[in-house]
C-alpha cells in the first residue's frame, strides 16, 4: 500500500484523520463540523469528504460500521484505526514542514486588470477591499478559547489576510493617485 503522501489531498486527509482522532463521527457530522468549524481553515465538500473517507477506509487507516437509531435509516461511522493514528503523524509530521508558494484567489484578474477601464478597476478593487475588511471583522470576533493548533491556524489566516489588505489598499491609494494625475508610482 502507497504512503498517504501520494493523496491529492493531503490536507484534506489530514484535517479528516485529525478530526477522527478526536471521536468517532459518521461523514455527515464531520462535513458539519467542518463546514460550520473549521471552513476558514480549509473548505470540503461533502461528496469530497465521503470519497476520501472511502479511500482512508479502503487504504486501512479507518474502519467504519453501521450505527442506526430509532426508525432513522443507518449511518455509516468511522473511527481511525492504529495504521490511521501512525499515518496520521506521518502525515501532520510532513505537513507541519512544507513549503509552498502562496496562491491566492484573484492573481489572474489583477494581472489582467490593465485591459479594463481604469475606473472598473479601482471599483472592483474596492468591492474587494470591502469584503476583506468584512472578512477580517469576522476573524475578529473569533474570541472563543481554541485549542492550541486551532488557535494557530487561526491566526495565520488572520495575519495573510490583514497583509492581502494592506496590500490591496497600498494598491488602490497608488492606482487612485495615478489616476487624478499625480504620475505613476513604483
Amino acid at each position: 500500500m502507497p504512503p498517504i503522501s501520494t493523496f491529492p489531498e493531503d490536507e484534506r486527509a489530514l484535517l479528516l484523520l485529525g478530526l477522527l482522532m478526536a471521536q468517532d463521527r459518521h461523514g455527515y457530522e464531520l462535513h458539519d463540523f467542518i463546514e460550520h468549524n473549521l471552513g476558514h481553515v480549509l473548505p470540503l465538500k461533502k461528496a469530497t469528504a465521503y470519497q476520501l473517507l472511502d479511500r482512508l477506509e479502503a487504504r486501512g487507516l479507518v474502519d467504519s460500521r453501521a450505527e442506526q437509531h430509532g426508525l432513522r435509516p443507518s449511518r455509516k461511522v468511522y473511527a481511525i484505526n492504529a495504521a490511521g493514528r501512525a499515518s496520521f503523524r506521518e502525515l501532520l509530521a510532513q505537513q507541519l514542514s512544507r513549503e509552498e508558494a502562496l496562491i491566492l484567489p484573484g492573481n489572474v484578474s489583477i494581472m489582467f486588470s490593465e485591459h479594463l477601464p481604469r475606473e472598473t478597476v479601482v471599483a472592483g478593487l474596492r468591492t474587494r477591499l470591502a469584503k476583506l475588511d468584512a472578512r477580517l471583522a469576522i476573524y475578529a470576533g473569533y474570541t472563543f478559547p481554541f485549542p492550541e493548533g486551532v488557535a494557530l491556524a487561526i491566526e495565520r489566516i488572520r495575519v495573510l489576510t490583514r497583509a492581502d489588505r494592506d496590500w490591496l489598499a497600498a494598491t488602490l491609494e497608488r492606482l487612485e493617485g495615478e489616476r487624478a494625475g499625480h504620475g505613476k508610482t513604483p
